[in-house]
């Protein structure tokens, strides 16, 4: 079995099918977890990029480990999240279903740059020929690393 967010897939072969695939439902701690394990997967790798001055794989890493983070925190409280990829909408999001706009706003303003940083990542890392700075990865790397405390403290 091949565990996948919206459920178990059970790969059988016969005579008749080549291939039949059955989806049943995660329950929501399945869910849960499984954005939990992948956002914590993506930040090891970010660190290992790092370690090996993959700038461009640490910066898609790191945002990839922040996007599944605040999912995470979503799922926990509305048992779904958006399908977004922006961290901005995403945080917002947290600002919402924790009552806590005041703090998501000040980040908003004061992270703007990195935020934006991470978000470039994520598109254009795997298509186009972008390159981010040690110095710029270092601030994703912190950035990644307050935004796991705040969500912590939620």
């Amino acid at each position: 079995m091949i565990p996948l967010l919206t459920g178990q897939v059970q790969l059988s072969t016969s005579v008749d099918d080549y291939v039949k695939i059955k989806i049943r439902p995660l329950n929501n701690m399945a869910k849960a977890n499984f954005l939990k394990e992948k956002a914590d997967a993506f930040f090891e790798d970010a660190n290992y990029d790092i370690s090996r001055k993959k700038w461009f794989l640490a910066a898609f890493h790191l945002h990839q480990a922040c996007q599944l983070y605040l999912k995470y925190y979503l799922f926990l409280k509305l048992r779904r999240y958006p399908k977004v990829h922006s961290l901005e909408e995403l945080l917002k999001g947290i600002g919402k279903v924790y009552s806590k706009q005041k703090e998501i706003e000040n980040v908003l303003e004061k992270k703007a740059s990195t935020i934006g940083d991470l978000d470039q990542a994520y598109l254009t890392s795997r298509y186009l020929p972008v390159e981010f700075s040690e110095q710029r990865i270092k601030n994703m790397l912190n950035f990644t690393k307050d935004l796991l405390k705040f969500l912590k403290k939620l």
